[in-house]
């Protein structure tokens, strides 16, 4: 209610010298201050704070009657008086100088650079010249210990025992005054027999003065505490009776609030009693205790030593004598308390606390809190007086809510503070509601959400902590101070605040304030009752100067601030309370009538309307004084309540001091909609120690409960709410039931608004900062921040509702917010504080709730998933009370499996793993393991994976002697990261080291990080490699992937666990690759750093094959959503030839003749050429002609990529470019592009044994038109993704995959690199065949079904022909393998016939004589010796015991295989390569094979037919 905020301010007070400040207090009207030192009374201005007058006394007066210590008002502010330490009372005159029209002159400067420009440097307050004179001097009997005002009289209370009444004048009213002893004291007034104090040097040591409550609060010198009340406020001495406030032994002061009739006073034990007058008895009833809890502050501040009420009555000042204050609200809640302030290191509050308040007071509408703090010297001993010191006058500002003098505004959902000259507004709630009619696109693009269907929801998550300061202007400021009424609409766009005179609104739209333009039309009227916002039009009770009459006005917000579209009703007295309920209003006036109106809004413009009055009740008799009421409401709620309820009739209620009344329409009046009058029923008290009522401004039909319920804060009684009670549809049974029912429940904030539909409280908390450590500096004290908070209170209307056995209510509340995104989290609260309840109680617990909120929360789908989140957030130690009644966390693991719920099942294992041995916790692991898989939970199976892999095997069955909590799925934080950083080759983890060489002669290697993967770089192969310098460091390389067992570095620890981790995820990734499911098999990869080309290798001829093609290139294009290619031409463009575009040159090859002759024979390996089994060649050269010296490697240009990882794409200009290996060797000096792409751009360096070329390939721009076709393809991330896997392939020799995954990115280069490597000995006859076999299926069906697929295929059906040459080779190998095997077990003498002799080819080249295509400039060296050696042991792997003759008698069969027609191919099927040219030879050729070959078959034996 009550925030301080920003920095507490020290007044310098002039000349004061040695005496020590006592007391600071205002007047009547909150515009003067007094402050008393010991010797000079100071009268100070309040806005601005300034210095008036002050009177000091001289020495001797000092010396003679004693130093001042108390000082009092008058209540018209024209005497003071002050009483001093030896009992003498000191009447003050303080008068206006009528010849001096203002006390402060402001002269600008003479310097033009500091005169004033802004409207904000000129005070527009006259600071009125005051003249201050000691009037008498007036001895009273005893020490004067405390001085109330009681009209135009004094009550001194003295330490004789006696309360004297003096007049202003210093005449002492002798048949006025009270003697202790002559009053009798009892419980009540009800008792008989009554009893004065009969005890000796008892006396009142304070008192204060109520007319409301009717009496006098007084504290006794024994620690007692009662309440002197009489039949008549004359207060004679024979009618003054004693009312004991009962269980008080230690009061210290005491404190009273006339508005809500309530006695406060304070203890020694450092806390408060709240007492109120039970009008029954007319004894003091206990209403709240003030107690600071230990999580505030643990210890004791020690007494209480003062206490204010704020002007309005809503919070109350508690000061302490150790020091530090308090702030809590009327009831009892606590705001703000200094003792929890960030204040340093250095300051210990036990015993040197910042502020030491001796006294308080608060400023006009309590925007300030005025304090005398005193500070004792640090030099004084503990024994010395504590009268040393220096003493300040501090002045701390505060914000506070709108309720606690407007409560109309309870009705709307925003959150706002007013403070003295600025407003915080919170609108996270708010700007949502402002863009409501936008379009959901619109609303898309302001908040990035896609569906605003939620209304209440989105408002709830919007929310922020960030506050709109809007700070009022001083142009209506200056006048108008202080600011005492403010409103917001109900859009929260526009804003109105009324000061001293007039008003001013303001747009949160335009950022603009309305002032009037006429500032006499501004000071003609006074806002008295409140304003508030009805549609378009500012509403409010209010006192015309002018006319002398109370009336209501209406202006329009669109026009003009101007009485000429003012709209005026005169009432019969002062407005006090203003509502409204949609288009009727009511007003509680000064003589306790409620009136209510009907506004009607007419056509014409704003400001036409009409205002119809429809009736007038008295309710005079409700309430003992019209200040009392609190607020006054127009609801539709009734007691009774039902489906069909009748919504047009309204209740009125009141709050009066405290208690909630409830006026009803007679329900049995029949000619209701008729007549339009209250018929009114007999009150209805619904509830006391209120603070603030809310009422849903409207009602929804999807949630009835939380939108027609009656929100109530009760202070340290918590937060109440009138909830109705639904009867069932057909339901007659349990009439005797409530038709409402009020349910209490605790809060841990302060609530200033409710969002109803969203089930959230918002309020407002302080926090403070310190600046500095410096005790001497001005900003020593912290700095108050405000902050907003909410609370979700869903949770607790359920569990009040299950408590009484209305668990059915609570369904129907629970079922209309399953929609909420926290409703989950109200859930897990409920179940929380049940069983944080429950669990640690000591007692027995009769009737246990946990039961029955277990069975509730199982109505709703989120129940494992709450009982599980609520138990990881509990201790271990509570865990069996609540499985007890929630189930085995086994049964809930496997429910949770059965329901699919991964998740939640992961955290039933961390339960799981805490109660049961570890194979329990590992079998269930594996069952979720294989269910997160399956449903492809990667992130999930991840954590399980190196959950298992945690796991002693050593404890396995032995069971948990201490719960220990793991982190999340178990992880073991010593557990190594995984790399997120892949290269194309998932081999090994990549691993890029720094070489460097020690000396000349070392050998340059590193060592990988696990012992079972001990692999070092290649060395550095140059001629000057033994002369090189040592000194230089070998740029960073990585490894060549090499497929191993394992591809991470641990090490290998041979157990059955780790075997049967790696089981269940080979098992999954052969499931995945057999259904074709690629994409799913990447993610597979990359989350789990599964190396897939070391497991593929191995699933070569198994789970790699491909049975169907056309079916696995259909599920590719789904999987990967990649759209089919559609064709920009027909099919016959794709096939004609076109003439040359310069005319002169013969015509052009088309796409298709160019395209037919991409068929790559297969490449005779020689030391300076290699093609590994991949398939990729490399050659020495450069770009651009450049040579590379011997040592200095150039590396070609790679992009690295991660499968599944969004925003990393290559460029569309390279998207053809991946790199088979990140780092090449230094040999490997040629770039991608040109490589792959037959640029004529550098020179290739071909080694002259070389004798290899590439067949004819069309150039770039030759394949424009078929690149046409390219532009109807899936998205970037994608191609990368696909790319990706096409390199895994390759490297891995699945050829079948690698030919699908280039078919459906109809990328010819790797169609061809496919075809390509199908020459290595590694795949077999079979693997050859089922590649030719798919591809003949692919290019029938694009001949047939997808023809989008066939300027494509035809472009690379040559390719064909070469998968028939390779299969007709390796049928031969394997026919000479069987021969050389039979020769090896035939005896030598025995001779093998002719018929059993065959040639075998094993590496064919192109012939010499064909002319050299532009990509035969793209051959690349091996790039070591040691590779060079590797590809030719590839290439011979198979070759058995066939000798050099054998190889050459392969060759030339080979030569006369290439010679026959493409025909013989594709026996009995579509021609593929019918514009194929054949080779032919020269009878030189062939008589120079023949001579060759016949050579060989001397020296080896076999004879050639």
């Amino acid at each position: 209610m009550y925030f301080p905020i920003g920095w507490p301010k020290e007044l310098n007070v002039p000349e004061l010298g040695q005496s020590r400040i006592r007391k600071v207090v205002c007047n009547r009207d909150k515009i003067l201050f007094a402050i008393l030192t010991d010797n000079t009374l100071y009268i100070w201005f309040c806005k601005p704070c300034v210095p008036i007058v002050f009177h000091q006394r001289l020495h001797e007066s000092v010396d003679a009657i004693g130093k001042n210590v108390l000082v009092e008002w008058r209540p018209d502010s024209s005497m003071l008086v002050v009483a001093t330490v030896k009992g003498y009372l000191l009447l003050y005159k303080l008068g206006v100088i009528a010849d001096q029209k203002s006390l402060y002159e402001q002269i600008d400067s003479p310097n033009p650079n500091l005169r004033r420009d802004s409207a904000e440097l000129f005070i527009k307050e006259v600071v009125p010249p005051l003249h201050l004179s000691l009037d008498s001097e007036t001895p009273v009997e005893g020490e004067i210990t405390s001085i109330v005002c009681i009209r135009d009289e004094l009550m001194i209370a003295s330490s004789c025992g006696r309360v004297f009444r003096y007049r202003w004048d210093g005449s002492l009213n002798r048949d006025y005054c009270l003697d202790l002893k002559r009053v009798p004291f009892c419980v009540d007034q009800q008792v008989s027999k009554a009893v004065p104090i009969l005890e000796e040097n008892v006396y009142v040591v304070d008192i204060e003065y109520s007319p409301l409550v009717g009496g006098f609060a007084v504290v006794l010198s024994d620690g007692r505490a009662a309440f002197l009340t009489a039949t008549s406020l004359r207060f004679d001495p024979n009618q003054v009776q004693g009312i004991w406030a009962q269980n008080i032994e230690d009061a210290t002061c005491a404190s009273v609030n006339h508005k809500y009739r309530l006695i406060v006073f304070g203890r020694s034990n450092s806390q408060c009693a709240v007492y109120c007058i039970d009008e029954s008895t007319g004894g003091l009833e206990v209403s709240h205790h003030i107690v600071l809890l230990s999580k505030d502050y643990p210890g004791l501040p020690g007494p209480v030593h003062c206490v204010r009420w704020t002007p309005d009555g809503c919070a109350m000042a508690v000061a302490w004598a150790n020091g530090g204050f308090s702030l809590w609200s009327t009831f009892g809640a606590l705001l703000s308390c200094s003792l929890g302030w960030d204040y340093g290191l250095h300051v210990e509050l036990t015993r040197s606390n910042p502020l030491q308040i001796q006294s308080m007071e608060w400023s006009a509408e309590g925007y300030q809190l005025w304090m005398v703090n005193h500070q004792p010297s640090k030099s004084d001993d503990e024994n010395l007086s504590t009268e040393a010191g220096e003493d300040s006058v501090i002045q701390l500002d505060f914000v506070k809510s709108a309720l606690t003098v407007n409560p109309c505004m309870s009705h709307q959902g925003h959150l706002y503070l007013q403070g003295e000259d600025r407003l915080y507004v919170n609108l996270g709630e708010s700007w949502t509601k402002m863009y409501s009619e936008q379009s959901r696109e619109q609303l898309s693009s302001l908040y990035g959400i896609a569906d605003t269907t939620s209304t209440g929801s989105l408002n709830t998550m919007m929310g922020n902590k960030q506050w709109i300061v809007v700070q009022i202007p001083s142009a209506y400021l200056g006048t108008n101070w202080p600011i005492r009424y403010t409103a917001i609409d109900v859009e929260g766009q526009n804003i109105t605040v009324a000061g001293r005179t007039g008003l001013a609104h303001y747009s949160m739209v335009t950022r603009k304030w309305k002032l009037f333009g006429n500032e006499t039309q501004e000071k003609d009227f006074v806002v008295t009752g409140g304003v508030l916002w009805w549609k378009e039009h500012i509403v409010m009770g209010c006192y015309s100067i002018i006319d002398s009459r109370d009336e209501i006005r209406i202006y329009p917000r669109d026009t003009r601030l101007d009485n000429m579209f003012l709209k005026s009703v005169r009432v019969h007295a002062q407005v006090l309370l203003l509502n409204r309920l949609k288009d009727r209003f009511v007003i509680f006036c000064a003589t306790g009538q409620i009136t209510i109106y009907n506004f009607i809004l007419k056509e014409g413009g704003p400001g036409n309307l009409e205002i119809v009055k429809l009736q007038s009740i008295d309710a005079s008799a409700l309430c003992v004084h019209p200040a009392c009421v609190v607020s006054v409401t127009l609801t539709a709620l009734r007691t009774e309540t039902g489906r069909h309820v009748l919504k047009d009739v309204e209740s009125i209620m009141l709050n009066v001091s405290g208690r909630l009344l409830m006026v009803q329409r007679d329900p049995g009046h029949r000619d209701l909609r008729e007549s339009d009058m209250f018929q009114c029923a007999h009150p209805t008290v619904l509830a006391s120690c209120v603070e603030n009522v809310w009422v849903p401004r409207k009602t929804r039909r999807e949630k009835p409960h939380l939108t027609e319920a009656l929100w109530l804060f009760c202070g340290a009684h918590g937060m109440r709410v009138w909830l109705p009670l639904f009867p069932r549809d057909g339901d007659k049974a349990h009439t005797f039931m409530s038709k409402r029912i009020m349910l209490p429940f605790q809060l841990r904030i302060y609530p200033l608004a409710i969002l109803f539909e969203d089930a959230i409280l918002l309020g407002a908390e302080n926090d403070t900062m310190l600046y500095t450590s410096d005790a001497n500096s001005p900003f020593s004290l912290p700095f108050c921040v405000l902050e907003k908070t909410s609370q979700v209170y869903l949770h607790q209307i359920l569990r009040q509702l299950i408590r009484r056995n209305l668990g059915y209510h609570a369904w129907e509340i629970a079922r209309s917010c399953t929609n909420l995104p926290y409703f989950p989290h109200s859930l897990e609260l409920l179940l929380h504080e049940v069983l944080e309840e429950e669990a640690t109680s000591k007692d027995p617990i009769p009737d246990a709730l946990l039961p029955s909120v277990i069975e509730f929360i199982q109505e709703f789908p989120v129940y494992l998933q709450t009982v599980v989140q609520c138990a990881r957030k509990t201790e271990i130690a509570l865990w069996p009370y609540l499985f007890s009644a929630a189930g085995k966390p086994k049964d809930l693991f496997q429910e949770c499996l059965a329901r699919k719920q991964l998740d939640t099942a992961a955290s039933y294992l961390i339960i799981l793993q805490n109660l049961e041995p570890s194979s329990v916790s590992r079998q269930y692991a594996t069952l979720l393991l294989d269910s997160s898989l399956d449903h492809c939970k990667w992130e999930l199976s991840k954590d399980l994976v190196r959950f298992l892999r945690a796991i002693d095997p050593n404890d396995v069955e032995s069971p948990r002697a201490s719960f220990i909590l793991p982190s999340k799925y178990g992880v073991n934080p010593q557990t190594p990261p995984v790399s997120r950083g892949r290269s194309y080759s998932t081999t090994t983890t990549p691993k890029v080291q720094q070489v460097e060489s020690i000396n000349s002669n070392s050998t340059v290697g590193v060592t990988a990080s696990g012992n079972s993967h001990r692999d070092t770089l290649r060395s550095v192969s140059t001629s000057s490699s033994g002369t090189g310098d040592g000194s230089k460091a070998v740029p960073i390389r990585r490894k060549k992937s090499v497929p191993t067992g394992r591809g991470d570095a641990r090490e290998p620890s041979g157990s059955a666990e780790e075997f049967f981790i790696d089981v269940i995820l080979q098992r999954h990734a052969r499931r995945l690759l057999s259904a074709h499911r690629l994409s799913d098999l990447g993610h597979f990869a990359a989350h789990l750093d599964f190396h897939l080309v070391t497991w593929l290798v191995r699933e070569r001829e198994r789970a790699a094959q491909v049975d169907d093609f056309v079916a696995a290139l259909k599920t590719l294009h789904a999987d990967f959503n990649w759209p089919y290619p559609v064709l920009q031409h027909p099919v016959a463009f794709y096939l004609q030839r076109k003439p040359s575009a310069t005319g002169s040159s013969p015509a052009s090859p088309t796409v298709e003749s160019r395209m037919k002759s991409l068929s790559v024979d297969i490449v005779e390996t020689h030391a300076g050429s290699r093609v590994d089994s991949s398939g990729y060649r490399s050659c020495t050269g450069l770009q651009e002609g450049a040579t590379s010296p011997p040592g200095n490697p150039v590396y070609m240009p790679h992009f690295s990529s991660a499968v599944g990882m969004a925003g990393d794409y290559l460029p569309s200009s390279i998207e053809a470019q991946l790199m088979p290996h990140l780092l090449q060797d230094e040999r490997s000096l040629l770039s991608e592009e040109s490589s792959l792409w037959g640029d004529d751009r550098g020179e290739s360096f071909v080694s002259e044994a070389a004798d290899t070329r590439w067949a004819d390939v069309p150039s770039t721009a030759v394949l424009e038109q078929l690149s046409q076709e390219l532009s109807n393809k899936g998205s970037q991330k994608s191609e990368v993704q696909l790319r990706y896997l096409l390199q895994l392939f390759m490297e891995a020799m699945c050829l079948e995959w690698a030919l699908i995954i280039s078919v459906l990115l109809r990328d010819a280069m790797a169609v061809l690199r496919a075809t390509n490597a199908v020459q290595s000995a590694d795949q077999s006859y079979e693997a050859v065949l089922r590649l030719r076999e798919g591809f003949l299926a692919l290019f029938h069906w694009s001949s047939s079904e997808c023809l989008g697929y066939k300027p494509f295929m035809s472009a690379v059906q040559g390719q064909a022909a070469v998968l028939a040459k390779v299969l007709s080779n390796k049928e031969k190998l394997l026919q000479c393998q069987q021969q050389a095997a039979v020769r090896r077990q035939t005896p030598p003498q025995q001779s093998l016939s002719p018929s059993a002799l065959c040639s075998v080819p094993v590496s064919t080249s192109l012939s010499n004589s064909s002319p050299v295509s532009p990509l035969g400039t793209r051959s690349r060296h091996a790039s070591s010796n040691q590779d060079s050696a590797a590809s030719r042991a590839a290439t011979g792997s198979n070759s058995g015991s066939l000798g050099r003759s054998e190889r050459d008698v392969i060759r030339q069969d080979s030569l006369e295989h290439k010679s026959t027609k493409s025909d013989s191919v594709f026996s009995g099927e579509e021609n593929l390569n019918s514009d194929q040219p054949i080779e032919t030879r020269s009878v030189n050729e062939m008589s120079k094979y023949e001579e060759l070959e016949k050579e060989n078959a001397e020296g080896s034996g076999c004879v050639i037919t």
